[in-house]
């Protein structure tokens, strides 16, 4: 149940996510990625947009559209 949830969420957040927590054993490489996923889906992404259009208009956004990535 918990899997279908988290990947009910944005591709580019999941991938930012596992980022953070390897951040701390991958250093200065780890925190890199970080910041430039982070960056990434705050500014450039369409599911940036996407969730900050659901969230403007009170509803869940629809992640499903996005491809993921590995």
């Amino acid at each position: 149940q918990w899997c279908r949830e988290i990947l009910a969420n944005s591709p580019t957040a999941i991938r930012c996510l596992k980022a953070a927590m390897n951040a701390d054993c991958d250093g200065q490489a780890g925190l890199q990625e970080l910041a430039g996923c982070a960056t990434m889906l705050y500014y450039m992404s369409e599911e940036a947009q996407e969730g900050r259009n659901a969230f403007v208009e009170k509803r869940k956004p629809e992640f499903s559209k996005f491809k993921r990535q590995p």
